[in-house]
């Protein structure tokens, strides 16, 4: 798979969560295993929407950029938010037990899947010859 086709269902996955989280966060909270959503839980939710949305943005903008140095800080970001959320979700379920449900079991393992992808593509484009080189 080329790294244009890989951030772009990188990007749709997380425009889709960012719109559901903010036009239906109280659904989406409640697919997270909230039992009882209210008013500080919706912000929340719709704030951490709005930097999904953020995110899909970076992907879609850097998906057919040449290797720079910014794609290489994009690719790491994007892995590594997705890497640390999904710890600080393990955090949450293994220390302060909150519901659980399947619906978070699946974002996690996929948004997993989609970190490690990102991290293979930041090891390529950093494998390439060094930004900024010459051609001999």
């Amino acid at each position: 798979m080329s790294r244009p086709v890989f951030l772009l269902i990188v990007g749709i996955y997380n425009a889709l969560l960012a719109l559901s989280m903010i036009f239906m966060a109280e659904p989406s909270l409640k697919n997270y295993g909230v039992p009882a959503v209210d008013l500080a839980h919706i912000s929340v939710m719709q704030y951490l929407g709005v930097t999904n949305g953020g995110l899909a943005i970076l992907c879609f903008l850097n998906r057919n950029v040449p290797n720079s140095a910014g794609l290489q800080n994009a690719l790491l970001m994007l892995a590594l938010t997705g890497l640390a959320g999904i710890i600080k979700g393990l955090y949450d379920i293994f220390v302060l037990h909150p519901p659980m449900s399947t619906f978070f079991i699946g974002d996690t393992v996929f948004r997993l899947a989609l970190s490690l992808g990102l991290l293979y593509f930041y090891n390529a484009e950093r494998k390439q010859a060094p930004i900024g080189a010459l051609a001999a």
